[in-house]
């Protein structure tokens, strides 16, 4: 009896938590899709990355609503930095990922929601809102997007899957344009595609490996986190590690990720 209690609780706290993560990306799109679809101007912050006032105007719903309905809790956003809370709980946000595809009128932006516990990611929620889906995931209750359940794909050989990847200028500034060559080599296909979306591509089965060589952060692959892994997949570092601030990434159906690691590394030094 108490045992059933404590985890109707469990699962009561959870449907809370998520209630909260869609109506924090319900209040982003409010802000968002109606400045989206004309070409709009944007500014480079101070690490290079860009931004727009929209970004920074969604961020701020977003944080009201959880000073109104979690006020305990922490906030780590892109644009405005990290509020501590006292408890562990930290919501990770990311207003407008793919800022450079908002700005352009290109649809393939998303709104990033995610709850840590102890800096551990829980729940994620990535909002899609000009093409009208939503993806979620809590831990140990799988990845969905909307009500349609995520796995993702079965290949089992980098020479049968389709890779997404950063801007290929990426890489050859950072002088290794040479790695992402000999990785298309052996793949199946390759479509210059990254940022939040083609971690939901690769969480669907749509796209078997990501590689993004660019900095990434807390905000960008925290809620993705947990929709890929729910789903089946993998993210490291191009190297097979942990992310950290700043860090590439990769991510993969998990089936193919030490492949694409060997393949990465090959002549690295």
């Amino acid at each position: 009896m108490e045992g059933g209690a404590t985890a109707r609780t469990v699962r009561s706290a959870e449907a809370r938590d998520l209630d909260l993560a869609i109506a924090l990306a319900d209040a982003a799109a409010a802000v968002t899709l109606p400045r989206f679809g004309e070409r709009l101007p944007f500014e480079l912050k101070d690490d290079a990355t860009p931004v727009t006032d929209v970004d920074r105007d969604a961020e701020r719903a977003i944080r009201s609503v959880l000073a109104d309905e979690a006020a305990g809790d922490g906030v780590l956003g892109e644009e405005e930095g990290h509020a501590p809370g006292a408890d562990g709980r930290t919501w990770v946000i990311d207003p407008v990922d793919g800022t450079k595809l908002f700005a352009e009128g290109i649809p393939l932006w998303t709104t990033l929601i995610a709850l840590t516990i102890d800096g551990v990611p829980v729940l994620g929620v990535a909002d899609a809102p000009a093409l009208g889906v939503r993806y979620h995931a809590t831990r140990d209750g799988g990845a969905w997007c909307g009500t349609r359940p995520l796995v993702v794909s079965g290949v089992v050989s980098l020479d049968d899957a389709l890779v997404a990847h950063s801007p290929i200028e990426e890489w050859y500034r950072a002088g290794d344009g040479g790695h992402l060559a000999d990785l298309a080599a052996v793949a199946r296909g390759t479509r210059g595609l990254s940022d939040a979306w083609a971690h939901l591509l690769v969480a669907q089965g749509s796209v078997d490996v990501l590689v993004e060589h660019e900095p990434c952060y807390a905000w960008d692959w925290s809620a993705t986190q947990v929709i890929v892994e729910e789903a089946g997949g993998r993210i490291t570092t191009l190297d097979g590690g942990s992310p950290t601030p700043g860090s590439n990434l990769l991510v993969s159906n998990g089936l193919v990720h030490d492949e694409v690691v060997a393949v990465l590394m090959e002549g690295s030094t």
